[in-house]
């Protein structure tokens, strides 16, 4: 298990959350970590607010410094690897979306059309489109290739903090997205076609979305340290508990077992089983 914080980038065994080790990095913030498909890079994100956004790719497990990528001129939020590892696209504070040669670093296009920061970025599972979305409360899709906008999706009435697509194995349905709203919605979104399918109003804002390892469950991380689980296909709240103190700022959810990560304000994260 990785961990970003200001304090730096911490590797912890699971499930025993015991230090292991620090990974040496220059990013002063750290807002996101992901590892590639192959789990053989880890990317980290992050920089120094209104100065820099940095992307870190670290050889892994090994933890060698691969290459730094600077060219964001605010802090870089989230980062998502294309699903053969080739490239992987960015989230910045300056408004704009980026994808990069996951070997060279080098800009292969970007998006511009938020009017303010991009928090949020994934790809659609065919990796001809990124979709983003930030505190302008839009959604919008992105051509891969060109950097044309294909659609923009305006329901959410306050800031969108996250995305998460939902695993499909097997099924020829368009996907299926969740996103995390600062107007205290979790909503359901078929973005290649301009369909938002269902939305679940919570009592708080939603911070950060993720989904169970089959798709079953809907995950929401919000305001007061809640983690929400929902049934996406019902709307019905199946567990509500409080995970940390504060904001509940991140999930990830391990390849096996049946308990998740939760991170939140303060450097605090904690186990959390999921009910049955």
């Amino acid at each position: 298990m990785v961990v970003g914080s200001q304090a730096g980038i911490e590797v912890h065994s699971w499930p025993e959350l015991r230090s292991l080790r620090k990974l040496t990095t220059k990013l002063a913030h750290i807002h996101d970590l992901t590892f590639s498909p192959a789990g053989d890079v880890l990317a980290a994100a992050g920089g120094a607010p209104a100065e820099e956004g940095a992307i870190e790719l670290f050889r892994w497990p090994s933890g060698e410094l691969l290459k730094r990528v600077t060219e964001h001129t605010d802090l870089v939020y989230a980062v998502a690897w294309r699903g053969d590892g080739r490239r992987f696209a960015t989230a910045s504070a300056d408004g704009t979306c980026r994808v990069r040669d996951a070997a060279t670093g080098k800009c292969a296009q970007i998006f511009k059309g938020h009017s303010r920061p991009v928090l949020a970025i994934a790809w659609t599972p065919d990796g001809k489109q990124v979709l983003s979305a930030g505190i302008d409360q839009s959604l919008r899709l992105w051509d891969a290739e060109t950097g044309r906008q294909v659609r923009a999706m305006e329901n959410h009435t306050g800031p969108v903090h996250g995305l998460a697509l939902r695993p499909q194995a097997g099924t020829d349905a368009p996907p299926l997205f969740a996103s995390a709203g600062g107007d205290r919605t979790v909503r359901l979104w078929q973005p290649t076609i301009g369909r938002m399918v269902r939305f679940k109003r919570l009592p708080s804002a939603v911070l950060v979305v993720a989904w169970d390892r089959e798709g079953r469950r809907l995950l929401a991380g919000c305001a007061g340290g809640r983690l929400r689980i929902i049934d996406p296909d019902t709307l019905e709240m199946v567990q509500d508990e409080v995970a940390v103190r504060g904001w509940l700022h991140t999930l990830a959810v391990p390849p096996k077992g049946d308990e998740i990560l939760a991170g939140g304000e303060q450097g605090q994260f904690k186990r959390v089983r999921l009910s049955r």
